[in-house]
């Protein structure tokens, strides 16, 4: 395998991984959904194909929750550090079926391929957020 590009913890380090290649996209959502899981007003991530995320520590310290009350519909599988409770990954049921897998890019060592390409749920944006980007910006999903 080729050199990782990348690589990323959660807060504490007991979940570490590498990234192989360049994401596939880069996203922000502000679902309700997605503003609970970081406590934040949105999340910011960053698409790879499954095979290109390596986690190399700290399997054993990775929580999956499967949301079943999406507004799409669709189970969102939710994965976080079980110590410290970082947001580390998301995949829908959509992105699973290309084996895609969301990383959380506040997770990332490296952000500077992380300017959104797409930006959902505009609809449910806080007011006060304001984000400067040339991507696809979509009301709804």
């Amino acid at each position: 395998m080729a050199e990782p590009t990348n690589s990323g913890s959660c807060l504490c380090g007991a979940v570490q991984y590498l990234l192989y290649g360049k994401p596939l996209n880069s996203a922000v959502c502000h679902c309700d959904s997605c503003q609970q899981f970081t406590g934040s007003a949105f999340v910011a991530n960053c698409w790879y194909k499954e095979e290109n995320v390596k986690l190399t520590r700290g399997h054993d310290s990775v929580q999956t929750y499967d949301e079943q009350g999406t507004t799409t519909g669709q189970i969102m599988k939710r994965s976080f550090c079980k110590t410290c409770g970082s947001s580390l990954f998301m995949q829908t049921a959509e992105l699973r079926k290309q084996n895609v897998i969301s990383v959380t890019s506040g997770t990332m060592d490296d952000r500077t391929d992380c300017q959104p390409g797409l930006e959902v749920w505009c609809a449910n944006r806080r007011g006060w957020v304001t984000l400067n980007h040339q991507g696809v910006r979509l009301e709804r999903q």
